[in-house]
């Protein structure tokens, strides 16, 4: 995604508590007790509208309940150019290519977050998936390594500059980039000259 080498950086997720091996066969609800053996233990929820959560045991006053500490959302959309699958405990599935590309920048939210709101050349730290349109194959995919990139959006091709700002953090952004807001008529590694790209970016932080 950048005119260079692709500048990737650690992002660990924190947690309000430190966690225990993930309970086995706890039938665990938000906001219902848990034992006190339990305190840390983490279980799996799936609510039918939020989708699936980690929940952990932990200790309110002189009550143990199960809290929500983690949420995967559903991230679904199905577009007239691709279809994208997934939650956002993962990196996002792309079906094939639709049609002939858009010759301008496309753009929608498959999540909307919550969090701060980018500015225009801002720094940002995302997770992201890139698939070449001619090809339809995946070309690099920050979730495979577990890495995270941040960089200022200055620093980037055109079509993040232009298709970024705007999202909030905790949000999840398709964008098909043409290639005169890519790299144009010069191949970069496994993308070959004047390709059309797909980026499903999640958007970590801001600044």
């Amino acid at each position: 995604m950048k005119r260079s080498a692709t500048v990737l950086g650690i992002f660990s997720l924190a947690s309000i508590f430190l966690l225990s091996p993930v309970a086995q066969g706890a039938a665990a609800t938000p906001g219902k007790t848990c034992k006190s053996s339990e305190l840390g233990v983490q279980a799996a929820f799936k609510d039918s509208k939020e989708g699936q959560q980690t929940l952990t045991c932990g200790r309110l006053g002189k009550k143990y309940l199960w809290v929500i500490t983690k949420v995967s959302i559903p991230a679904n959309l199905d577009t007239k150019f691709i279809k994208v699958t997934g939650d956002t405990s993962a990196g996002a599935v792309l079906g094939k290519p639709k049609g002939q590309p858009p010759t301008s920048l496309f753009s929608a939210d498959i999540v909307k977050g919550g969090g701060a709101t980018v500015a225009a050349g801002a720094s940002v730290t995302v997770h992201y998936t890139l698939m070449a349109w001619s090809t339809g194959k995946i070309v690099e995919s920050s979730w495979t390594t577990g890495q995270t990139a941040s960089f200022p959006l200055s620093g980037v091709i055109k079509g993040w500059q232009d298709g970024i700002p705007g999202m909030r953090e905790g949000g999840r952004r398709l964008l098909i980039v043409p290639p005169a807001l890519g790299y144009g008529a010069t191949a970069q590694g496994p993308i070959g000259a004047n390709e059309t790209l797909i980026f499903v970016v999640d958007l970590i932080k801001v600044g």
